[in-house]
């Protein structure tokens, strides 16, 4: 029996079989969800019901390992990150991630745009030919329906703020680094800004855990533009945090500088207000002091936040109207609720607060998945960051700022989630970080999350990836057809499947997508025309507007079970 106790932590083995039934309910739980319910089928919320299939066995599993007190030793990763100093580390944690980011960009994105990224990718390659926009096509259904017209003018409805940062990428035929390299230097600023708030310990934890979530290694190897807010962000807090450190008026300015700035790339985490209150906080207790500080924060703010409504005024004539509001779907881009805002999800239409609610306990739901990896854990430690709790500055200004974004987002009818994570929530997800790091210190288990993270590595990420190469996603199937055929000079109209189900649907939404970004901002200009075929009747125009053209189409072939190009004889 003493030798028992001296090498099993018996209160962990009562708590792997607490979690060995509560699994085992979960699983059987799982199984209705998936035969009796119809939204089960959804390709996203099926993706990581399968991951949490398979992730969830090793809750048990990892805690009888914790359990065994010879190991525990063995797996604290603390030991490791310690015997770096931190260059040598920081240098390990740049290359560690632009390594593993490009793999993935490489092998499970093709190294082109997925999703919201395609018509990022496009407005710069209209700034790539010295336009801010172009004249519109002659039928503009047949293409980017993201891309809008207003007065003779062609251009992306999304911010441009990332197109801006992509455009010298695509002169150098490398747009895919962006991504990467905005990742790997956001875990650098991300180090030094917990250095700064906690000490280089809680700093090192901070970026590793950072470097290791499935939602920032699979957002930061894409071309979406949140990864250009992220970056920005952090650069705000990082000088908001170096504020603290040491009274220079140039960091209140720079970090509002940033945060302005972030606005141009996405409407994203609500900062600035917490970052205010911080200042307001940390200033001397000499009110000029105070005031001085809020004064450059808004000196460096006010002139990037405005860059946005210029931007409005220019393209859609109206400061306060952004491109989203000219698209043909505006109701989808619409915050607020009422009945005429969004589309039909949950079998709820419109946005109500019920659905604000649905969404955000879905959110909830992917975040304890995919944040770290761990079956349902990712976000269990945060709480633990205020258990005896030593009123510290950054973890109310962490909390308030979720908050702020949860409130935000709770406005907007779509929920935000796709297979690389809840997107929206991109921006506060170092925060999140922040938050369980303080958690897990309090706790003492680092051994215990040394075991979630090796089957994170091992078994949910690799197999998290999956779904970029099979039903989700942009892809290379009408690219290389196009390639391979040697085809030139031509119009290839994409056809979708009939969408008799969940699978064809989400094909659908990737299937222009794949190749729209292939076309030159002017279409004359471009070798290939890739337009969306929308029946024989209407493509009939867009065939006679280019007579010089040969048409073929991309569609799917039932009898051979493939993808074809053929010439196109439906006229």
């Amino acid at each position: 029996m003493v030798h028992f106790k001296k090498t099993f932590d018996e209160r962990w083995l009562f708590y792997f079989f607490i979690s060995l039934i509560f699994s085992l309910l979960i699983l059987l739980f799982l199984f209705v969800l998936l035969y009796k319910f119809n939204f089960t089928r959804h390709v996203t919320f099926n993706y990581y019901i399968h991951q949490l299939f398979l992730i969830l066995p090793f809750l048990p599993l990892s805690l009888l390992l914790f359990s065994i007190l010879p190991l525990r030793r063995f797996l604290d990763y603390s030991r490791l990150i310690d015997r770096f100093g931190i260059t040598s580390f920081l240098i390990s944690l740049f290359f560690i991630s632009f390594i593993i980011t490009n793999l993935i960009s490489f092998f499970f994105y093709d190294h082109i745009p997925q999703g919201d990224s395609v018509s990022t990718f496009f407005q710069a390659r209209i700034f790539s030919n010295g336009n801010l926009w172009v004249v519109p096509p002659q039928f503009p259904d047949f293409f980017l329906k993201e891309m809008v017209q207003h007065n003779g003018k062609w251009f992306s409805m999304v911010q441009h703020g990332h197109s801006v940062f992509l455009t010298p990428f695509v002169l150098s035929k490398i747009p895919w680094l962006l991504g990467p390299l905005f990742g790997s230097f956001s875990l650098i600023i991300f180090f030094l800004f917990l250095k700064n708030c906690f000490g280089e310990k809680t700093a090192k934890e901070g970026a590793l855990f950072l470097l290791l979530s499935p939602t920032f290694l699979f957002i930061t190897s894409s071309y979406l533009n949140q990864n250009s807010s992220f970056f920005l962000i952090l650069l705000s807090l990082f000088f908001l945090s170096c504020y603290t450190k040491q009274k220079n008026r140039l960091f209140p300015f720079l970090s509002g500088l940033f945060s302005g700035l972030a606005f141009f790339s996405r409407t994203t985490a609500c900062i600035f207000i917490p970052a205010m209150l911080v200042l307001l906080i940390v200033a001397n207790r000499n009110r000029d002091e105070k005031i001085r500080a809020i004064l450059f924060f808004l000196i460096g703010f006010l002139p990037t936040f405005s860059i946005q409504f210029i931007h409005n005024a220019l393209y859609t004539g109206n400061v306060f109207r952004f491109g989203y509001a000219l698209h043909s779907q505006s109701s989808l881009h619409k915050i607020g609720f009422g009945i005429g805002k969004g589309a039909e999800t949950f079998n709820i239409h419109g946005h109500t607060p019920l659905k604000a609610i649905v969404n955000l306990f879905y959110n909830l739901f992917t975040l304890s998945l995919h944040l770290y990896g761990w079956p349902l854990l990712s976000l269990l430690f945060i709480p633990f960051a205020f258990l005896r709790w030593k009123r510290n500055l950054w973890d109310f200004f962490a909390i308030l700022v979720i908050i702020l974004s949860v409130i935000f987002f709770s406005l907007y009818w779509f929920h935000g989630i796709s297979p690389m994570g809840p997107k929206y929530y991109f921006a506060v997800v170092p925060l999140l970080v922040l938050l369980t790091v303080r958690g897990i210190r309090k706790l003492n288990i680092r051994p215990l999350i040394s075991l979630l993270f090796i089957f994170s590595i091992l078994i949910y990420i690799p197999s998290g990836l999956r779904i970029f190469n099979s039903v989700w996603g942009t892809n290379l199937n009408c690219y290389n057809k196009v390639k391979r055929k040697s085809v030139h000079n031509a119009i290839v109209f994409i056809k979708d499947l009939p969408g008799r189900n969940e699978y064809e649907k989400t094909i659908n939404r990737h299937n222009y997508l794949s190749v729209a970004f292939r076309n030159h901002p002017i279409l004359d200009k471009g070798n290939i025309i890739y337009a969306k075929d929308l029946g024989a009747e209407k493509n009939i125009r867009l065939i006679n507007e280019y007579k010089e053209r040969k048409p073929y189409l991309f569609e799917y072939i039932d009898k051979e079970k493939k993808w074809q190009l053929l010439p196109y004889t439906d006229f």
